[in-house]
């Protein structure tokens, strides 16, 4: 046990924890912990201009490190801001950590906001710490609450005397704990026999299932049962998008999404939402003769939107490991065969929608301003193999993912949740948490003008991230989504769309030159190989203003 002041209790327990980057935006509230931070140099301090590039950030350094972010705002203004992405880390499970000061305890009187408070409907667990004495507890169970399943953010005000305030305190980090348990065999047997005895079954799968192992067992399962699969809030290499059984994502708005799982008579869900979108439709998804199992780790989820004929409480790692070894061996020659045959059937439907694909690209080559196909298919070309993409390009993010086809695990990241922003921070958290990958963030226009302050950071901190902003000079999403809206409650299209225009054009390759950054417009598709491995092999940021056509 040691005395010192709050302060370098909370410093100490973050180099405890083994926090590598503090990425911040400070104000007069933090102003006790920033004077000593030059005191603990193996924290880098990353400053951001604007709190959701430092949520950004740590978004993308968590998802290619799997290690628990540090990020740093101030009292209820600069918080509030971060809390505007952090509410999308809840939605999708990132773990993190948000710190912000706040006024002393003792001006209860006059007037403190109550910060925890404030952040609760964002975060796993919230809390204030009010005295020196809190600071190693409160940082521990932060830190163990960010990382244990399911995990998400954690957010953790603190008063200006807690630290000042001296204490006798014991800097014991936080312990690692297994809380991903095994399905119970009987469950997975129940799951074996709807999988064999189905026509149609299909395998849905999100993000909880993982890169690694659980990715591995998903191909297993799906290969023994000649199952069609999907991903759903699948914005990782949960599954090889190179695999002649991937059938694409799901976005339940669209008409194709609906009957892909009307279609199935078996819909087995590991690790993702069951079915989660904006739009209100009536009914149920799953039709009603079919049979609907969904494993996840997150208890919340099972059965939150959808009736579930069978639910198991596990890791959708370990619970397709466990369902891959009995449907290896499990069906008999008859189902082996039918298998055989769907999985033939879903080799032709993927080759078809990947060469519809490349007709689409092909088709629109000659085209000014060029199509997002065409740019996406020319992107994917002349990226280096290796290359770590965050995919924020909105609505163009369906076609980049087709061209890319990701399939190795740490190339590829999307956003989770609804908000607009993520992608310019994302990137260079990825870069930070990967330096030896090239990282290319590909952003739609209407998201980068959010948190363009991130070039500034990027120059500042000398993160070498390649941002390429898709700038159709619209809220072309908005337009999509507008259509959805009409189409969902059967009026006519919109033959115009208020207020989702830029008619005063966005020239993002000067403001990169104004940062003090490479900026370059692209206008021509054969110009985009050049500009990507100029950009990259500088080993500096760089933005690639990429001008395509933003109509519907």
């Amino acid at each position: 046990m040691v005395r010192i002041a709050g302060k370098h209790a909370l410093l100490k327990m973050f180099e405890a924890e083994g926090v590598e980057y503090m990425f911040g935006n400070p104000g007069t509230s933090e102003a006790p912990m920033m004077a000593v931070m030059n005191q603990y140099p193996s924290m880098k301090y990353v400053l951001v201009l604007q709190e959701g590039v430092a949520v950004g950030l740590a978004e993308g350094y968590a998802r290619s490190t799997g290690k628990v972010p540090l990020v740093s705002l101030h009292i209820d203004n600069g918080m509030s801001n971060g809390l505007s992405l952090m509410i999308d880390q809840l939605y999708g499970g990132t773990p993190m950590v948000m710190t912000a000061g706040n006024k002393d305890i003792r001006k209860l009187a006059p007037g403190r906001s109550d910060l925890a408070n404030m952040a609760r409907p964002y975060a796993k667990w919230s809390t204030e710490i009010t005295h020196a004495e809190q600071v190693p507890a409160v940082i521990r169970r932060a830190f163990q609450e960010a990382r244990t399943v399911p995990t998400g953010p954690v957010f953790v005000a603190m008063s200006a005397n807690a630290f000042d305030d001296e204490a006798d305190v014991d800097l014991i980090p936080s312990a690692h704990v297994d809380t991903s348990p095994s399905a119970d065999p009987d469950s997975i047997d129940r799951i074996c026999a709807a999988i064999a005895g189905a026509e149609r079954p299909i395998l849905i799968v999100g993000d909880r299932v993982g890169e690694g192992e659980g990715m591995r067992s998903a191909v297993t399962v799906a290969e023994s049962a000649g199952m069609r699969v999907y991903g759903h809030g699948s914005t990782t290499v949960n599954f090889p998008a190179n695999h002649p059984l991937w059938q694409g994502g799901l976005n339940m708005r669209t008409a194709d999404a609906v009957a892909a799982v009307k279609a199935a008579d078996v819909v087995l869900a590991v690790g993702c939402p069951v079915f989660e979108d904006f739009f209100y439709q009536p009914g149920q998804f799953v039709a009603e003769n079919s049979k609907l199992i969904h494993i996840d780790i997150n208890p919340g989820a099972i059965g939150r939107s959808e009736p579930t004929d069978i639910g198991v409480l596990a890791s959708p790692a370990k619970a397709l490991g466990q369902l891959a070894e009995v449907l290896s061996d499990g069906l008999n020659g008859v189902q082996t065969e039918a298998a055989a045959g769907r999985s033939r059937e879903a080799a032709m439907e993927s080759a078809a929608r990947v060469e519809t694909f490349r007709k689409l690209a092909g088709a629109t080559a000659k085209g000014r301003p060029m199509s997002p196909a065409m740019m996406v298919d020319r992107l994917a070309s002349a990226l280096p193999e290796n290359t770590a993409v965050f995919n924020d390009s909105v609505s163009t993010g369906g076609l980049l993912f087709e061209a890319l086809s990701p399939s190795v695990a740490g190339t590829y990241y999307g956003c989770r949740g609804q908000a607009i922003g993520w992608g310019m921070g994302a990137v260079m958290g990825v870069k930070l948490g990967s330096p030896k990958q090239p990282a290319v963030g590909v952003i739609g226009d209407g998201s980068a003008i959010m948190t363009v302050q991130a070039l500034w950071t990027a120059v500042n901190s000398e993160i070498p991230a390649v941002f390429v902003i898709c700038n159709n000079a619209s809220y072309r999403v908005l337009k999509v989504n507008m259509n959805h809206y009409h189409r969902l409650n059967s009026l006519e299209q919109p033959d115009s769309y208020f207020a989702m225009d830029f008619p005063h054009p966005i020239d993002f390759a000067a403001q990169a030159r104004a940062y003090g950054m490479q900026g370059v417009r692209v206008e021509d598709p054969a110009d985009i190989d050049s500009a990507i491995n100029t950009a990259i092999d500088s080993g500096k940021p760089a933005v690639i203003d990429m001008i395509i056509d933003g109509s519907l």
